[in-house]
């Protein structure tokens, strides 16, 4: 039997000081423990793969520990501490809700919970999905968790928790955990990389971390496929063919057509796309993410904003350039506004190809009503002083030509003309 074992596992943090992104929970755990404040229940919630059943662990090695430092730590050496890593110790539960969601789950729990702990001090358990219990078993769970033993801990971890009832919320204490950085992210793969002797370049180290969507878990399933692939030795070009994904600067070549109102060439191109075999999901999230990029930098003018490389942020600062946030703004209401559609879309191809015709031609389309009215308000002031001296003027023929000059000019104006373009107005002559 191979004795592999995936990243997420091998390197999963068994202190709280190597959880990342997460430290208001993290000290605020280990001070509970300083303090003796403990908590008889408390509910982690956030995204997948940010440390909440990680968290609950190290929280039971705390509390259990022989052997804990002055700052709260676990020594992760002692007995509780190697079985609790180990998930064999007698006093820690661990309970999937996910699969064990009925009142007869609820009930065993309550049943073990009038022990006392065989060999620790605090009897735990941990209880993750828990927003699929069902009713009854959440109505099961309220005494144990209003009155429980001192010896009793609960710990509920949820990806969901707007669907666990308030009668449960009520009788926790709550940690909303939040996506772990990109550059944590980075800096954690780049170590484990050392540590495993593996050569991988910085724009992998990147897009690894970008594909996690601030799950550290996640990430590191793609560093291991990116391992298998590449060997020992992975590199950006080669790990962008074999994740066959859009590289950034299709969402720029993008960007150019739709801002050259080019609909023919935008097509061909998502044609060319199409062949290479890239998924319409991953181009259709990574246009929108593109425009958000550009909507930042343009309102913004700040590139430490975006989760990209220095050389990709350098390029969204000259690209914002040349839009203006309404436009930015009227391609992203598009995308927005079909994103429901798309996802459950029988025919994406169809859809998406709708769909950049339509953002080169709404910004050709929309005029700047603003700078029609400025115009057309200095052409009202200044038709109005021509007419107020008219009469003034009316006996002297140089003045009459000068003003029959002027009224001409307001006749050939671009203003008049493109109200007659917009509105289909019929030409008029002022009175000369």
């Amino acid at each position: 039997m191979s004795k592999y074992k995936v990243s997420a596992l091998k390197y999963r943090p068994q202190k709280f000081g190597e959880v990342c992104s997460q430290e208001f929970v993290t000290q605020t755990l280990k001070n509970a423990k300083l303090m003796n404040k403990i908590a008889h229940s408390y509910l982690l919630s956030g995204p997948r793969g940010v440390g909440k059943t990680t968290i609950a662990r190290i929280f039971a090695k705390a509390l259990n520990c022989s052997n804990l430092s002055k700052e709260g730590e676990p020594c992760d050496e002692c007995e509780n501490c190697r079985e609790i890593r180990e998930g064999v110790h007698p006093d820690v539960f661990e309970l999937d809700a996910a699969s064990n969601r009925g009142i007869d789950d609820v009930r065993a729990i309550q049943d073990a919970a009038k022990y006392f702990p065989l060999k620790a001090k605090y009897k735990f358990f941990i209880v993750d999905e828990v927003h699929m219990l069902t009713i009854q078993a959440f109505n099961a769970m309220l005494k144990i968790l209003e009155e429980p033993p001192e010896y009793l801990i609960f710990i509920l971890a949820t990806t969901n928790p707007e669907k666990i009832p308030q009668t449960i919320l009520s009788r926790c204490q709550k940690f909303a955990l939040h996506r772990i950085k990109v550059n944590e992210i980075t800096e954690k793969i780049k170590a484990i990389a050392k540590e495993e002797k593996i050569t991988i370049d910085d724009e992998s180290l990147f897009l690894i971390a970008k594909l996690g969507d601030g799950a550290l878990r996640d990430s590191l399933g793609v560093f291991d496929m990116a391992v298998s692939f590449c060997g020992m030795d992975v590199k950006y070009k080669e790990l962008k063919e074999f994740l066959n994904i859009p590289d950034k600067e299709i969402y720029f070549n993008i960007s150019k057509f739709i801002r050259e109102s080019n609909s023919k060439d935008i097509l061909s191109f998502l044609d060319s796309l199409q062949e290479k075999g890239f998924d319409l999901q991953t181009f259709y999230n990574g246009i929108v993410e593109h425009l958000r990029n550009l909507l930042v930098i343009k309102t913004t003018d700040n590139p430490a904003l975006l989760d990209e490389s220095d050389v990709i942020k350098i390029k969204y600062k000259e690209e914002s350039v040349l839009f203006s946030e309404d436009q930015l703004l009227r391609l992203l209401k598009i995308m927005f506004e079909n994103e429901y559609r798309f996802k459950f879309s029988s025919n994406q191809n169809v859809l998406i190809e709708s769909l950049l015709v339509e953002l080169c031609r709404i910004n050709k389309e929309v005029v700047d009503v603003s700078g029609l009215i400025s115009e057309l308000e200095a052409i009202k002031k200044k038709t109005s002083n021509i007419n107020k001296n008219y009469s003034e003027i009316s006996k002297d023929s140089e003045s009459q030509s000068s003003y029959s000059a002027d009224v001409n000019k307001n006749e050939d104006s671009p203003v008049v003309k493109k109200i007659i373009e917009l509105f289909g107005a019929e030409e008029f002559h002022l009175n000369k």
